[in-house]
């Protein structure tokens, strides 16, 4: 929409700061940034079209408000009338209100997509040229309903009720609508469904299938030919024994080099300790903690080695063989 430049009397600016205020008021808006926007939009839109999108923004707020772009959140009173705003006034008056306005971190301006009620406009033409699908896999997770076991195949119906919208990128318009319920018929093997059905005896557990998805007319819905079947506890399972086996793996080859001296490396078995006489106080209670520090410096190092972690280990060692050093220098002095 072009700016509204046809009033029958220019408003005075004072007209416009106290339009604007009382425009601010109404939104909740105090801050200084939004009250001089919204004079800015006045100034150069109109009051009148001000009015009617706040109207529409009490229209929207009394219906249940509006939710951002990723779905996490309403939109605030003011965030509602910013946004419809945004997309009724001219791209050049746009700019100059809000300059920041579709600016990515490196500067470039990325223009705003369309609205989720909009796709069918844009769609529909689409289908005179349409592309062809050459290999398409989806993952379901959800829980299973009834199932029904004929012969070598599993069947289950499963509905999506929620439409939980993951943070999409601008340009990606946010699913609104979570009507109609859209119902997947799964079909898996036996085999696939032994290797689950006891992991869902636990109603806590997630299914997990993935294969090839193609709408059923005749049941009006999406029927999915699983190709490999797990649950969330099943994957958590698999994960943790991978892990240990790792690190099972790492501590053998930790233990057939625990005690040799390579070239930059220290030796991490305590040394033993030898007879001292005539200690004073003073260094005996200095020895006790030098060989704590070390022993404590020796798990650390073989925490480190078995973890397969590399940051910070070097200089671990290093301070393990300073502590020796200091422990060999004062045992020196009073050795018998």
């Amino acid at each position: 929409m072009q700016p509204e430049d046809a009033q029958k009397k220019p408003m005075t600016p004072e007209a416009i700061r106290k339009e604007a205020r009382k425009i601010a008021k109404a939104l909740g808006e105090t801050a200084k940034n939004p009250i001089k926007q919204i004079a800015l939009i006045i100034e150069k839109c109109g009051l009148e079209l001000a009015q009617k999108v706040v109207e529409e923004t009490e229209k929207i707020e009394a219906a249940g408000g509006m939710k951002t772009h990723d779905g996490k959140r309403r939109r605030t009173k003011g965030g509602v009338f910013f946004f419809i705003i945004k997309g009724r006034i001219d791209a050049k008056v746009r700019q100059e209100i809000f300059p920041n306005f579709g600016k990515h971190s490196d500067g470039e301006v990325i223009p705003p997509g369309i609205n989720w009620s909009e796709r069918a406009e844009y769609l529909k033409p689409l289908l005179e040229e349409p592309g062809q699908v050459n290999n398409l896999t989806v993952t379901l997770i959800g829980r299973p309903g009834k199932i029904h076991i004929e012969g070598g195949s599993v069947m289950t119906a499963i509905e999506q009720k929620e439409v939980k919208a993951p943070p999409y990128p601008k340009g990606v318009p946010p699913f609104e609508s979570v009507e109609p319920i859209t119902t997947y018929y799964v079909f898996m093997s036996l085999k696939h469904w032994k290797k689950v059905e006891k992991a869902l005896e636990d109603e806590t557990d997630m299914l997990i299938v993935e294969g090839t998805s193609v709408y059923d007319a005749e049941m009006g819905g999406i029927c999915l030919l699983t190709t490999s079947a797990s649950t969330k506890g099943l994957e958590r399972q698999k994960r943790l024994t991978e892990v240990q086996g790792a690190h099972q793996k790492k501590a053998g080859k930790s233990k057939k080099s625990n005690g040799k001296k390579s070239k930059g490396r220290s030796v991490t078995k305590a040394r033993p300790r030898k007879e001292l006489s005539d200690l004073p106080a003073s260094v005996s209670d200095k020895l006790k903690q030098l060989h704590s520090a070390a022993d404590t410096l020796r798990q650390k190092i073989a925490t480190m080695e078995e973890k397969g972690q590399k940051t910070g280990l070097n200089m671990t060692r290093r301070l393990l063989e300073q502590t020796e050093k200091q422990i060999a220098t004062l045992e020196q002095q009073y050795e018998k």
